[in-house]
Protein backbone atom coordinates (compact mmCIF):
# COMPACT_ATOMS: atom_id res chain seq x y z
CA UNK A 1 0.00 0.00 0.00
CA UNK A 2 1.38 3.40 -0.92
CA UNK A 3 2.06 6.12 1.61
CA UNK A 4 -0.67 8.72 2.02
CA UNK A 5 -0.25 12.49 1.92
CA UNK A 6 -1.13 12.69 5.64
CA UNK A 7 1.52 10.08 6.50
CA UNK A 8 4.08 11.95 4.42
CA UNK A 9 3.20 15.24 6.14
CA UNK A 10 3.52 13.51 9.54
CA UNK A 11 7.01 12.30 8.57
CA UNK A 12 8.22 15.78 7.53
CA UNK A 13 10.34 16.38 10.65
CA UNK A 14 11.82 12.88 10.47
CA UNK A 15 12.72 13.28 6.80
CA UNK A 16 14.29 16.71 7.33
CA UNK A 17 16.27 15.42 10.33
CA UNK A 18 17.55 12.46 8.30
CA UNK A 19 18.69 14.76 5.49
CA UNK A 20 20.51 17.03 7.97
CA UNK A 21 22.48 14.21 9.63
CA UNK A 22 26.24 14.60 9.88
CA UNK A 23 28.65 11.75 9.23
CA UNK A 24 31.95 11.01 10.92
CA UNK A 25 34.50 9.24 8.76
CA UNK A 26 37.81 7.81 9.95
CA UNK A 27 40.58 8.80 7.52
CA UNK A 28 44.37 8.78 7.36
CA UNK A 29 44.43 12.31 8.82
CA UNK A 30 42.01 11.40 11.61
CA UNK A 31 38.27 11.63 12.03
CA UNK A 32 36.47 14.11 9.77
CA UNK A 33 32.89 15.37 9.96
CA UNK A 34 30.82 15.80 6.82
CA UNK A 35 27.32 16.79 5.84
CA UNK A 36 25.27 14.73 3.41
CA UNK A 37 25.45 16.03 -0.15
CA UNK A 38 22.38 18.01 -1.23
CA UNK A 39 20.45 17.23 -4.39
CA UNK A 40 21.95 20.27 -6.12
CA UNK A 41 25.50 19.35 -5.08
CA UNK A 42 25.01 15.83 -6.43
CA UNK A 43 23.66 17.19 -9.72
CA UNK A 44 26.68 19.52 -10.01
CA UNK A 45 29.13 16.74 -9.15
CA UNK A 46 27.62 14.32 -11.65
CA UNK A 47 27.90 16.98 -14.35
CA UNK A 48 31.65 17.45 -13.84
CA UNK A 49 34.27 15.90 -16.08
CA UNK A 50 36.67 14.15 -13.76
CA UNK A 51 37.02 15.83 -10.36
CA UNK A 52 33.60 14.84 -9.02
CA UNK A 53 35.01 12.91 -6.02
CA UNK A 54 37.22 15.85 -5.01
CA UNK A 55 34.25 18.19 -5.53
CA UNK A 56 32.01 16.15 -3.22
CA UNK A 57 34.70 15.89 -0.51
CA UNK A 58 35.62 19.58 -0.75
CA UNK A 59 32.02 20.74 -0.48
CA UNK A 60 30.78 18.29 2.16
CA UNK A 61 33.56 18.25 4.75
CA UNK A 62 32.73 20.48 7.70
CA UNK A 63 35.59 19.58 10.05
CA UNK A 64 38.25 20.28 9.03
CA UNK A 65 36.99 23.13 6.89
CA UNK A 66 38.86 22.54 3.63
CA UNK A 67 37.69 25.94 2.38
CA UNK A 68 39.80 27.71 5.02
CA UNK A 69 42.15 30.13 3.23
CA UNK A 70 44.90 29.74 5.86
CA UNK A 71 44.86 25.96 5.43
CA UNK A 72 45.01 26.29 1.65
CA UNK A 73 47.93 28.73 1.89
CA UNK A 74 49.81 26.43 4.27
CA UNK A 75 49.55 23.62 1.70
CA UNK A 76 50.43 25.97 -1.19
CA UNK A 77 47.23 25.30 -3.11
CA UNK A 78 46.97 26.98 -6.50
CA UNK A 79 43.21 26.27 -6.73
CA UNK A 80 41.04 25.97 -3.60
CA UNK A 81 40.00 22.37 -4.36
CA UNK A 82 43.68 21.32 -4.57
CA UNK A 83 43.58 20.94 -0.78
CA UNK A 84 41.67 17.66 -1.12
CA UNK A 85 44.56 15.97 -2.94
CA UNK A 86 47.12 17.55 -0.63
CA UNK A 87 45.69 16.09 2.58
CA UNK A 88 44.12 12.80 1.45
CA UNK A 89 45.55 9.81 -0.43
CA UNK A 90 44.25 9.29 -3.98
CA UNK A 91 42.17 6.20 -3.17
CA UNK A 92 40.95 7.70 0.06
CA UNK A 93 39.32 10.62 -1.79
CA UNK A 94 37.15 8.18 -3.75
CA UNK A 95 36.36 6.20 -0.57
CA UNK A 96 35.25 9.34 1.31
CA UNK A 97 33.19 10.46 -1.68
CA UNK A 98 31.59 7.00 -1.93
CA UNK A 99 30.56 7.13 1.75
CA UNK A 100 28.98 10.55 1.23
CA UNK A 101 27.23 9.59 -2.00
CA UNK A 102 25.88 6.35 -0.52
CA UNK A 103 24.55 8.34 2.46
CA UNK A 104 21.98 9.96 0.14
CA UNK A 105 20.80 6.67 -1.33
CA UNK A 106 22.80 6.45 -4.55
CA UNK A 107 23.13 2.78 -5.45
CA UNK A 108 20.46 1.75 -2.97
CA UNK A 109 18.28 -1.12 -4.11
CA UNK A 110 14.57 -0.56 -3.56
CA UNK A 111 11.81 -3.12 -3.40
CA UNK A 112 9.45 -2.68 -6.31
CA UNK A 113 6.64 -4.34 -8.16
CA UNK A 114 5.07 -3.78 -11.53
CA UNK A 115 1.59 -2.39 -11.27
CA UNK A 116 -0.50 -3.44 -14.24
CA UNK A 117 -3.65 -1.35 -14.51
CA UNK A 118 -4.98 -3.57 -17.31
CA UNK A 119 -5.30 -6.64 -15.05
CA UNK A 120 -8.03 -5.05 -12.93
Amino acid sequence: MSISINELIAKREEINARKAQKLTIETSIGEVVAKKPSNSLMAEALGLDGNNDEYVVYNCLLEPNLKDKELQQAYECVEPMDIVGKVFEFGEIKAISDVLIKSVGVGQKLEHAIFDEAKK
